[in-house]
Protein backbone atom coordinates (compact mmCIF):
# COMPACT_ATOMS: atom_id res chain seq x y z
CA UNK A 1 0.00 0.00 0.00
CA UNK A 2 1.10 3.22 -0.76
CA UNK A 3 2.48 6.02 1.12
CA UNK A 4 -0.88 8.41 2.68
CA UNK A 5 -1.24 11.52 0.40
CA UNK A 6 -0.72 14.99 2.52
CA UNK A 7 -0.89 18.18 1.30
CA UNK A 8 -1.87 21.67 2.46
CA UNK A 9 -5.21 22.41 1.71
CA UNK A 10 -5.86 25.57 -1.04
CA UNK A 11 -7.54 28.15 0.78
CA UNK A 12 -9.75 31.54 0.27
CA UNK A 13 -10.78 34.29 2.09
CA UNK A 14 -14.35 35.48 1.46
CA UNK A 15 -16.35 38.40 3.70
CA UNK A 16 -19.59 36.94 5.72
CA UNK A 17 -21.06 39.92 7.45
CA UNK A 18 -18.55 42.09 8.72
CA UNK A 19 -15.98 38.87 9.39
CA UNK A 20 -13.37 37.82 7.05
CA UNK A 21 -13.49 34.14 7.12
CA UNK A 22 -10.52 31.58 6.01
CA UNK A 23 -12.26 28.81 3.49
CA UNK A 24 -11.03 25.62 2.60
CA UNK A 25 -11.29 25.39 -1.21
CA UNK A 26 -12.40 21.59 -1.33
CA UNK A 27 -12.86 19.18 -4.91
CA UNK A 28 -16.05 18.45 -6.39
CA UNK A 29 -16.35 15.18 -7.54
CA UNK A 30 -19.59 14.48 -10.33
CA UNK A 31 -21.47 11.59 -9.51
CA UNK A 32 -22.64 10.50 -12.27
CA UNK A 33 -18.81 9.92 -13.43
CA UNK A 34 -18.03 7.90 -10.48
CA UNK A 35 -21.08 5.75 -11.24
CA UNK A 36 -19.42 5.58 -14.82
CA UNK A 37 -16.01 4.11 -13.14
CA UNK A 38 -14.45 7.27 -14.91
CA UNK A 39 -10.74 6.91 -14.11
CA UNK A 40 -10.04 10.52 -13.83
CA UNK A 41 -12.68 10.98 -11.56
CA UNK A 42 -12.14 8.31 -9.18
CA UNK A 43 -7.99 9.30 -8.90
CA UNK A 44 -9.54 12.81 -7.72
CA UNK A 45 -11.81 11.09 -5.18
CA UNK A 46 -8.91 9.35 -4.26
CA UNK A 47 -6.71 12.54 -4.07
CA UNK A 48 -9.49 13.85 -1.36
CA UNK A 49 -10.07 11.23 0.82
CA UNK A 50 -6.56 10.32 1.02
CA UNK A 51 -5.36 14.63 1.52
CA UNK A 52 -8.27 16.19 4.04
CA UNK A 53 -11.30 13.54 4.14
CA UNK A 54 -13.24 16.45 2.76
CA UNK A 55 -14.91 16.94 -0.57
CA UNK A 56 -18.03 18.07 -2.59
CA UNK A 57 -20.20 15.45 -4.48
CA UNK A 58 -22.89 16.99 -7.31
CA UNK A 59 -25.58 15.85 -9.34
CA UNK A 60 -26.72 16.01 -12.60
CA UNK A 61 -29.32 18.79 -13.15
CA UNK A 62 -32.41 16.10 -12.94
CA UNK A 63 -30.98 14.64 -9.56
CA UNK A 64 -29.74 18.17 -8.54
CA UNK A 65 -33.10 19.09 -8.77
CA UNK A 66 -34.91 16.49 -7.22
CA UNK A 67 -32.42 17.15 -4.13
CA UNK A 68 -33.22 20.58 -3.51
CA UNK A 69 -36.98 19.81 -3.51
CA UNK A 70 -36.16 17.16 -1.04
CA UNK A 71 -34.34 19.41 1.17
CA UNK A 72 -36.66 22.27 0.65
CA UNK A 73 -39.28 19.54 2.46
CA UNK A 74 -36.70 18.05 5.00
CA UNK A 75 -35.71 21.81 6.27
CA UNK A 76 -39.45 22.56 6.83
CA UNK A 77 -40.48 19.34 8.63
CA UNK A 78 -37.21 19.97 10.71
CA UNK A 79 -38.66 22.74 11.60
CA UNK A 80 -42.10 21.95 12.38
CA UNK A 81 -40.71 18.65 14.49
CA UNK A 82 -38.27 20.53 16.63
CA UNK A 83 -41.13 23.45 17.43
CA UNK A 84 -43.14 20.53 19.05
CA UNK A 85 -43.18 20.98 22.70
CA UNK A 86 -40.79 18.45 24.60
CA UNK A 87 -42.84 16.35 25.83
CA UNK A 88 -44.27 15.45 22.29
CA UNK A 89 -40.83 15.01 20.96
CA UNK A 90 -39.45 12.82 24.09
CA UNK A 91 -41.84 10.08 22.20
CA UNK A 92 -39.62 9.20 19.85
CA UNK A 93 -36.67 9.18 22.38
CA UNK A 94 -34.88 5.79 22.00
CA UNK A 95 -32.49 4.77 25.16
CA UNK A 96 -29.03 3.61 23.86
CA UNK A 97 -29.60 3.78 19.92
CA UNK A 98 -28.41 6.07 17.51
CA UNK A 99 -31.59 6.33 16.14
CA UNK A 100 -35.05 8.07 17.30
CA UNK A 101 -34.79 11.62 18.95
CA UNK A 102 -31.94 13.23 21.00
CA UNK A 103 -31.35 16.25 22.62
CA UNK A 104 -27.72 17.06 23.66
CA UNK A 105 -26.63 20.04 23.48
CA UNK A 106 -28.47 20.05 19.83
CA UNK A 107 -31.64 18.26 19.01
CA UNK A 108 -31.53 15.15 16.51
CA UNK A 109 -33.82 12.68 15.18
CA UNK A 110 -32.53 10.04 12.67
CA UNK A 111 -34.39 7.40 10.92
CA UNK A 112 -32.07 4.41 9.99
CA UNK A 113 -32.57 2.51 6.96
CA UNK A 114 -33.26 -0.83 8.52
CA UNK A 115 -36.43 0.41 9.86
CA UNK A 116 -37.32 3.14 7.51
CA UNK A 117 -40.04 1.29 6.01
CA UNK A 118 -40.83 -1.12 8.85
CA UNK A 119 -41.87 1.59 11.56
CA UNK A 120 -44.26 4.68 11.80
CA UNK A 121 -42.24 8.25 11.28
CA UNK A 122 -43.29 10.84 13.51
CA UNK A 123 -45.38 13.28 12.68
CA UNK A 124 -44.67 16.28 10.51
CA UNK A 125 -42.44 13.52 8.48
CA UNK A 126 -45.11 10.66 8.70
CA UNK A 127 -47.22 13.11 6.01
CA UNK A 128 -44.00 14.10 4.14
CA UNK A 129 -42.21 10.38 4.20
CA UNK A 130 -42.19 9.69 0.42
CA UNK A 131 -39.74 12.43 -0.30
CA UNK A 132 -37.84 12.49 2.92
CA UNK A 133 -37.32 8.27 2.39
CA UNK A 134 -36.65 8.87 -1.52
CA UNK A 135 -33.92 11.18 -0.32
CA UNK A 136 -32.37 8.78 2.11
CA UNK A 137 -32.83 6.32 -0.64
CA UNK A 138 -30.88 8.74 -2.99
CA UNK A 139 -28.13 9.18 -0.15
CA UNK A 140 -27.07 5.72 0.41
CA UNK A 141 -26.77 5.01 -3.32
CA UNK A 142 -24.21 8.07 -3.37
CA UNK A 143 -22.34 7.23 -0.16
CA UNK A 144 -22.22 3.14 -1.87
CA UNK A 145 -20.73 4.83 -4.58
CA UNK A 146 -18.54 6.50 -3.63
CA UNK A 147 -17.47 3.22 -1.15
CA UNK A 148 -17.56 0.94 -5.04
CA UNK A 149 -15.20 3.84 -5.67
CA UNK A 150 -12.12 3.78 -3.26
CA UNK A 151 -12.88 -0.21 -2.92
CA UNK A 152 -12.10 -0.74 -6.36
CA UNK A 153 -8.95 1.46 -5.73
CA UNK A 154 -7.55 0.05 -2.52
CA UNK A 155 -8.89 -3.14 -2.21
CA UNK A 156 -9.92 -4.64 -5.81
CA UNK A 157 -9.08 -8.41 -3.92
CA UNK A 158 -11.45 -7.72 -1.19
CA UNK A 159 -9.37 -8.24 1.26
CA UNK A 160 -9.47 -5.42 3.39
CA UNK A 161 -13.78 -6.37 3.33
CA UNK A 162 -14.57 -2.22 2.81
CA UNK A 163 -18.12 -3.28 1.24
CA UNK A 164 -18.46 -6.75 2.32
CA UNK A 165 -18.60 -5.16 5.54
CA UNK A 166 -21.37 -2.66 4.06
CA UNK A 167 -23.83 -4.94 2.88
CA UNK A 168 -26.96 -3.48 1.93
CA UNK A 169 -28.45 -7.29 2.87
CA UNK A 170 -26.99 -6.83 6.46
CA UNK A 171 -28.01 -4.66 9.47
CA UNK A 172 -26.69 -1.97 10.07
CA UNK A 173 -27.30 1.72 11.83
CA UNK A 174 -26.92 3.76 8.77
CA UNK A 175 -29.55 6.09 8.20
CA UNK A 176 -30.65 9.60 7.49
CA UNK A 177 -30.48 12.36 10.16
CA UNK A 178 -32.42 15.55 10.90
CA UNK A 179 -30.46 18.04 13.31
CA UNK A 180 -31.59 21.31 15.12
CA UNK A 181 -28.68 23.42 15.80
CA UNK A 182 -29.57 26.97 17.09
CA UNK A 183 -27.04 29.44 17.27
CA UNK A 184 -25.85 31.27 20.10
CA UNK A 185 -26.50 34.82 20.78
CA UNK A 186 -22.44 35.36 21.15
CA UNK A 187 -19.77 33.46 19.21
CA UNK A 188 -17.59 33.05 22.48
CA UNK A 189 -21.10 30.92 23.96
CA UNK A 190 -20.63 28.60 20.77
CA UNK A 191 -19.46 25.46 23.03
CA UNK A 192 -16.70 22.99 21.63
CA UNK A 193 -17.82 20.53 19.19
CA UNK A 194 -14.46 19.38 17.50
CA UNK A 195 -15.03 15.76 16.77
CA UNK A 196 -14.33 12.84 14.18
CA UNK A 197 -17.27 10.71 12.63
CA UNK A 198 -17.76 7.52 13.62
CA UNK A 199 -18.71 5.07 10.79
CA UNK A 200 -17.64 4.70 7.77
CA UNK A 201 -18.89 8.31 5.15
CA UNK A 202 -20.66 10.99 6.02
CA UNK A 203 -23.18 13.29 4.26
CA UNK A 204 -23.93 16.67 4.94
CA UNK A 205 -26.51 19.63 3.76
CA UNK A 206 -26.61 22.92 5.42
CA UNK A 207 -27.34 25.94 4.25
CA UNK A 208 -25.56 28.33 6.66
CA UNK A 209 -22.08 28.47 7.68
CA UNK A 210 -21.92 25.84 10.10
CA UNK A 211 -18.96 23.78 9.98
CA UNK A 212 -15.13 24.14 10.30
CA UNK A 213 -12.17 21.77 9.39
CA UNK A 214 -8.96 21.51 11.02
CA UNK A 215 -6.53 20.66 8.36
CA UNK A 216 -4.33 17.41 8.41
CA UNK A 217 -1.00 18.90 8.80
CA UNK A 218 -1.27 22.06 9.88
CA UNK A 219 -3.64 22.00 12.04
CA UNK A 220 -5.09 25.13 11.10
CA UNK A 221 -9.15 25.19 11.49
CA UNK A 222 -10.57 26.62 8.11
CA UNK A 223 -14.67 27.39 7.11
CA UNK A 224 -16.32 25.10 4.92
CA UNK A 225 -18.77 27.02 1.88
CA UNK A 226 -22.12 25.69 2.39
CA UNK A 227 -22.18 25.55 -1.80
CA UNK A 228 -25.65 25.24 -2.63
CA UNK A 229 -26.26 22.07 -5.40
CA UNK A 230 -23.83 19.72 -4.07
CA UNK A 231 -23.37 17.60 -0.40
CA UNK A 232 -20.57 17.68 1.42
CA UNK A 233 -18.79 14.86 2.45
CA UNK A 234 -16.48 13.11 4.85
CA UNK A 235 -14.33 9.32 5.59
CA UNK A 236 -14.98 8.58 8.63
CA UNK A 237 -13.14 6.45 11.85
CA UNK A 238 -13.78 3.05 10.64
CA UNK A 239 -12.93 3.49 6.76
CA UNK A 240 -9.63 5.22 8.09
CA UNK A 241 -8.99 2.16 10.45
CA UNK A 242 -9.23 -0.66 7.71
CA UNK A 243 -7.24 1.29 5.44
CA UNK A 244 -4.23 1.77 7.81
CA UNK A 245 -4.93 5.32 7.73
CA UNK A 246 -5.40 5.80 3.84
CA UNK A 247 -8.90 6.95 4.10
CA UNK A 248 -8.52 10.19 6.39
CA UNK A 249 -11.45 10.99 8.75
CA UNK A 250 -10.82 14.28 9.55
CA UNK A 251 -11.51 16.59 12.61
CA UNK A 252 -13.77 18.90 12.51
CA UNK A 253 -16.13 21.00 14.52
CA UNK A 254 -19.91 23.08 14.40
CA UNK A 255 -19.65 26.45 15.03
CA UNK A 256 -20.52 30.08 13.84
CA UNK A 257 -19.45 33.28 12.42
CA UNK A 258 -21.36 35.32 13.83
CA UNK A 259 -23.44 36.45 16.48
CA UNK A 260 -26.63 36.05 16.49
CA UNK A 261 -29.42 33.12 17.89
CA UNK A 262 -31.41 31.84 14.96
CA UNK A 263 -32.12 28.53 14.10
CA UNK A 264 -29.88 26.36 11.99
CA UNK A 265 -31.69 22.73 10.49
CA UNK A 266 -28.74 20.13 9.10
CA UNK A 267 -29.78 16.82 6.99
CA UNK A 268 -27.04 13.85 7.12
CA UNK A 269 -26.82 10.83 5.96
CA UNK A 270 -24.50 8.39 7.73
CA UNK A 271 -23.07 4.72 6.22
CA UNK A 272 -22.16 2.48 8.97
CA UNK A 273 -20.63 -0.88 8.80
CA UNK A 274 -22.89 -3.98 9.18
CA UNK A 275 -23.18 -5.38 12.91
Amino acid sequence: MSQTMTSAPVKTTIIVGNQSLDVAELDEIKLERLIAKDEVETAKLMKAAESQGFFYVTFNDSLSEKVSSYLRTCYMRSHEFFSQASEEKMKEFREDMTHGYKRAGIESFEITRDEQNRIPLPSPFAEHSEPILDLANICDMTVRTILRSVSDTLDPNGSLGLENSHRPDGKSDSGIKFVSGPTKASVSDVPDTTHTDGGSITLLWCEEWASQMQTKDTKEWLWIDPKPGCVLVNFANYLQSQTGGRLYSPVHRVSQPLDGAEDRYFVSYFLRPNH
